[in-house]
């Protein structure tokens, strides 16, 4: 099963970015793709942390609008990708391949949730396979289709039946413990069969970030408690209860 959570597949530019914070790369049908946070060749968006590439097509395969996004918590970590349509017009099934990554997200984490969906249209026997990673060593992804350093968390998969064909993969709520900076990378692969589009693909997995108290917040904290209980004693009457 080729994964084909692709729609941001619609990358250009062969050059492996070198451990870029935000980084797709992916295979269409056998044709190489590849593109990097603000390597304006290919991103779209100027803003840090925000990766659009513009509509193409590749080996006969349309891709209509693609985005990757990356927030770094508090409160949440998240990383994203999404697509518009997928169009398969190359006159036979192909196999994509996909991975977004980025790096440095925030600590310490104790949750996490990983989703994805779409909706085949007139793609009976296509498939897609979605799975999600995150990585202590903060290694960055995505240099290749398959690179995913790191724990895998979560994986899921469909199989397309009928003239239309929606789905949705959710891990729901799982623990999850970062106590320093991490990565994590999304993977998809799958076939498209010929004549079938995937509308409305979506993939992302988000992270808490639980605050972490400074020793100047604790000792302000603790002599605020301390007068307040002061305060009360010196208010209460004599033999009064609590």
């Amino acid at each position: 099963m080729k994964r084909l959570l692709i729609a941001a597949a619609a990358v250009v530019g062969m050059a492996a970015p070198a451990h870029a914070v935000l980084q797709i790369s992916g295979t269409v049908g056998g044709v190489s793709v590849q593109c990097a946070d603000q390597d304006f060749s290919c991103d779209q968006n100027p803003a840090a942390g925000q990766l659009s590439i513009g509509d193409q097509t590749l080996g006969g395969v349309q891709f209509i609008g693609s985005s990757q996004t990356q927030t770094v918590g508090p409160p949440l970590n998240r990383l994203d990708t999404s697509s518009f349509q997928i169009i398969n017009n190359s006159g036979a099934s192909v196999d994509i391949a996909l991975a977004v990554s980025g790096t440095s997200f925030a600590s310490p984490t104790t949750i996490f949730s990983a989703s994805g969906g779409g909706t085949f249209e007139t793609a009976a026997g296509s498939d897609i396979t979605l799975a999600f990673y995150a990585d202590a060593a903060n290694s960055q992804g995505a240099d290749t289709p398959t690179d995913a350093p790191g724990t895998q968390l979560f994986t899921g998969s469909h199989a397309a039946a009928g003239l239309t064909d929606t789905f949705s993969i959710n891990s729901g709520t799982l623990p999850l413990s970062e106590t320093g900076p991490f990565s994590m990378t999304l993977l998809a692969d799958g076939t498209l069969t010929n004549g079938g589009s995937l509308v409305g693909r979506t993939q992302a997995l988000v992270t808490d970030v639980t605050p972490v108290n400074e020793p100047g917040t604790l000792a302000l904290l603790g002599g605020s408690l301390a007068a307040f209980g002061l305060w009360r004693s010196r208010r209460r009457p004599d033999g009064a209860g609590a």
